[in-house]
């Protein structure tokens, strides 16, 4: 008999506190005693942006400037905050994380990038890169939404899970460039009424940065006055 679905992900995240209290390193299977589900010697390997331009956290020789592709041409949000590239071993944890219910991957990750967080000025409100029904329903739960969660907690933020919406089930984006993407995500997406006036989207994965460019201008022309976009990763390379 097959398990319900919400009973399924409680034994998955009673799984992951399990493994949260044992210290099992989730990249090398060692155990950690200082920091819960990675080992200092990985903890210490992972790759890192040391200088990322604030809008699309391309890689620059030094701090506080912008890449020449977003000066000449600025996207629609107010900020990018990344942890890394797509790279080992990111991309095995968001890989586990989305596709093999791994919950705990999510706790991870979300602990890694609050730690990456300047102490500036907070959102009001972290607002999860909606899934379609079908597609959540399919999957079981929205990654963004966990990793929303598990960041929220750590940095006292509310997490708004009802304002974005994807009314539109649209093709799986994985292979499509930024026009592709840019046609695939048309009407795909509606907003509630809200009072924001300071907000962070928060995804796994920024590629072409189509979706995040779709739910900026939605969030501003509804009044929102800055949009940060929170990811894990980007993709994102100067755009065309």
């Amino acid at each position: 008999m097959l398990l319900p679905i919400k009973r399924m992900l409680q034994i998955l995240r009673t799984i992951g506190t399990h493994r949260l209290l044992l210290g099992d390193c989730l990249l090398c299977r060692q155990s950690s005693q200082t920091h819960p589900l990675i080992c200092d010697e990985c903890q210490a390997d992972l790759p890192r942006i040391p200088f990322p331009c604030p809008y699309c956290a391309f890689p620059l020789a030094e701090p506080g400037i912008r890449c020449g592709a977003c000066l000449q041409q600025p996207p629609a949000w107010d900020r990018l905050r990344v942890l890394a590239d797509y790279e080992t071993p990111y991309r095995q944890l968001i890989h586990r994380l989305k596709y093999q219910r791994h919950p705990e991957c999510a706790v991870l990750l979300a602990r890694l990038f609050s730690a990456s967080l300047e102490q500036d000025e907070r959102p009001e409100a972290l607002l999860p890169v909606p899934l379609h029904w079908w597609r959540q329903w399919r999957r079981g739960y929205n990654q963004a939404a966990e990793l929303a969660h598990a960041i929220g907690r750590l940095q006292h933020i509310p997490v708004d899970s009802h304002c974005l919406q994807r009314i539109r089930a649209t093709p799986a984006q994985a292979r499509l460039n930024k026009q592709q993407r840019q046609k695939n995500l048309r009407e795909a997406f509606t907003l509630h009424p809200i009072s924001y006036r300071h907000v962070a989207v928060v995804d796994d994965v920024v590629t072409t940065g189509a979706t995040a460019e779709q739910l900026t201008l939605r969030l501003k022309a509804a009044g929102v006055e800055r949009v940060e976009i929170w990811a894990i990763c980007r993709t994102l390379r100067h755009r065309s």
